[in-house]
C-alpha cells in the first residue's frame, strides 16, 4: 500500500509539473514584445487569422503561438547609388538619390495582405522608387540637369510621392546627392566652354588689336608720306642739278661753236678746214694727260 501510494504521488507530481510546463508554454507563446520603433498586427498561426489591429511598442497577448507581423515605425532610408538612367536626349545619366519613407500604420493591414511582409514591401517600394527616377529622368534634357537642378529634384519627389501614394508610404527628405553625365559629354561641354571663353577673349581684345592695327596703319601712312616726300624733293633737287648741268653743258658748246665760228670766220682768223682739224688735233694733244700718237695725212699740216 505505501509504496502505490508514493507511486500515485509521482504520478500525480508528473501530471502537475507537465500541466504547469504547458500553461507555461501557452502563456510565453501568447505574449510578445514590439520594439519603440516597429509596429505590427498579431496573426493566428494556427487559425490564420490576421488581426484588424495595428500595435504599436511594448508587450502584447494573444492567441498561443501567435506572431506579429512587424513594420518599422519610423522613417527609413532608401538609397540609388548609380542609378543609370536615359535622359530627354537619350543621354545616359548617373544619378544618386536618397530618400526617407514610413509606412501608414492606418493602412498597415491593407498592405500586408497586398505585399505579405515588410521585406517584400520594401523591394516593391525599390522598384516604384526607381521606376519613378527614370521617368524622372526622360523628361529633362542635358542641360537642365545642370542649369535646373532644383526642378528636376522637385519632379523626382512629385512622381516618388504619387508612386508611393498607392503603396500607403510616406517619403521625406528626398536628396538628389549627385548628377553624372557622360564623360564624353563632359570633355565637349569643357571644350565648348573654352571655345566660348576664347571668343570672349577674342571679342575684349578686338577694340584694343583694332587700335593698335589703326596706329600701325597711320604710322605706315605717315612713314610712306615722309618717303614719298623725301623722293619728290631728292627727284625735285635731281631734276635741277641735271637741269643746271645740261644748261651748263649747252651752253659750253654754244660758247665753243662761237669761238669755232670765230676761228673760221673771215672776219676772224679765217682757218681753212684743213687748219681748223688740225687746230682741234693740236688742242686734244695738249690737253691728253698721257700721250697720244696720231697720223694726219696730207694736205693737213701743223704748222700754217
Amino acid at each position: 500500500m505505501a509504496e502505490n501510494g508514493k507511486c500515485i504521488c509521482i504520478v500525480i507530481l508528473v501530471v502537475v509539473g507537465g500541466i504547469a510546463a504547458l500553461i507555461i508554454g501557452l502563456v510565453a507563446s501568447s505574449l510578445k514584445k514590439l520594439a519603440s520603433d516597429e509596429i505590427g498586427i498579431k496573426y493566428d498561426t494556427i487559425q490564420k487569422d490576421l488581426s484588424s489591429n495595428t500595435e504599436r511598442e511594448g508587450l502584447h497577448s494573444g492567441p498561443p503561438g501567435f506572431e506579429f507581423i512587424i513594420f518599422p515605425s519610423v522613417y527609413k532610408s532608401m538609397e540609388f547609388d548609380s542609378l543609370k538612367c536615359l535622359n530627354k536626349d537619350g543621354v545616359k545619366i548617373i544619378l544618386d538619390v536618397t530618400y526617407q519613407y514610413k509606412v501608414r500604420s492606418a493602412n498597415l493591414r491593407e498592405v500586408i495582405m497586398d505585399f505579405r511582409d515588410y521585406d517584400g514591401y520594401k523591394k516593391v517600394l525599390k522598384y516604384a522608387g526607381e521606376a519613378a527616377l527614370h521617368e524622372s529622368c526622360s523628361h529633362f534634357n542635358t542641360s537642365q540637369f545642370q542649369a535646373e537642378r532644383s526642378t528636376f529634384q522637385d519632379d523626382v519627389r512629385n512622381r516618388v510621392t504619387t508612386r508611393y501614394e498607392s503603396f500607403k508610404a510616406d517619403i521625406t527628405d528626398l536628396q538628389v546627392s549627385n548628377i553624372a553625365r557622360p564623360s564624353e559629354y563632359e570633355s565637349a561641354i569643357r571644350s565648348k566652354e573654352r571655345a566660348r571663353e576664347d571668343i570672349q577673349v577674342a571679342l575684349n581684345e578686338r577694340p584694343r588689336l583694332l587700335t593698335e592695327a589703326e596706329t600701325l596703319k597711320r604710322e605706315a601712312e605717315t612713314t610712306a608720306e615722309i618717303i614719298k616726300d623725301k623722293a619728290e624733293s631728292d627727284a625735285r633737287i635731281l631734276m635741277n642739278k641735271a637741269n643746271s648741268e645740261a644748261e651748263a653743258i649747252i651752253t659750253q658748246y654754244q660758247k665753243e661753236a662761237e669761238a669755232y665760228k670765230k676761228i673760221l670766220d673771215v672776219s676772224g682768223l679765217g682757218f681753212t678746214i684743213e687748219g681748223f682739224i688740225s687746230y682741234l688735233g693740236v688742242r686734244v694733244i695738249a690737253d691728253a694727260q698721257n700721250p697720244v700718237y696720231i697720223g694726219l695725212e696730207s694736205p693737213a699740216k701743223t704748222k700754217y
